[in-house]
């Protein structure tokens, strides 16, 4: 009976309390995805907005919607994931398997300023209802991202700064297969890359052959990934800056 009860009483305390609205929830998954794009350089940073009952939220909403994140040392998706395979999947929403081809055209789709306009102008737009008291400290503009920067010194203002890392040219030459081939030498950039499989642990891939580029695509890829996806991305690059 007295188990009865506090079921009873649970229920209770469940029915009174507000519920979040969906825009909340909304806004709660935006700011939490957007933590990815912040670091101890920033002014406000990713400490100021942990405390807070929206990033509360939006965690919540995405262990709830996706599971809760997987340290990278166990995480067998992470150790297959290389810079090419994760653009694959950004693109397709799905890990590469071996004769799949990667096409800059794709990356340039995927990361497009439209994309991005949208991606981070929702972050941006959840950031000043959810949290009027900091000022965002990112802001999209002529398809470039803008971070404010913590002063160097005390009484300086914080200033704004470009972030390069979006654009797509940016993120087809961070992938390693695409630039070591990119060579002066080499009759020209490298236009696509074609996966051989999964071999040492991640997913291998080389340049593809005149041949394979001029094979039609047989799968359309995502033309405007969710934040989540775009956010994923980030989180895996990052874990893969610190070694992981």
């Amino acid at each position: 009976m007295r188990t009865l009860k506090g079921r009873v009483e649970e229920l209770e305390r469940l029915q009174l309390s507000p519920r979040p609205s969906r825009q909340f929830d909304e806004d709660a998954l935006a700011i939490y995805n957007f933590m990815s794009y912040l670091n101890a350089t920033m002014e406000p940073s990713y400490h100021d907005v942990e405390a807070t009952a929206i990033y509360a939220r939006g965690q919540a909403l995405r262990d709830r919607l996706h599971g809760p994140i997987i340290p990278c040392h166990l995480d067998a998706h992470h150790k297959r994931r290389t810079r090419a395979s994760g653009e694959f999947e950004l693109a397709f929403g799905r890990e590469p398997k071996e004769g799949d081809i990667l096409r800059c055209q794709h990356v340039a789709l995927i990361h497009s300023p439209e994309n991005h306009a949208i991606h981070f102008g929702k972050l941006i737009e959840a950031w000043h209802r959810q949290l009027p008291q900091l000022t965002c400290p990112l802001k999209f503009e002529d398809g470039r991202l803008f971070r404010r920067l913590r002063p160097e010194r005390r009484g300086e203002e914080a200033k704004w700064g470009e972030y390069p890392g979006i654009h797509w040219v940016e993120r087809w030459f961070a992938i390693p297969e695409v630039l070591e081939n990119s060579t002066i030498e080499a009759s020209g950039p490298v236009l696509a890359v074609t996966f051989l499989g999964v071999a040492g642990g991640g997913h291998e891939c080389r340049p593809a052959t005149a041949e394979e580029l001029r094979r039609p695509d047989p799968e359309t890829p995502i033309n405007e990934p969710t934040g989540f996806m775009f956010a994923n991305q980030r989180f895996h690059d990052l874990l893969e800056g610190f070694g992981c």
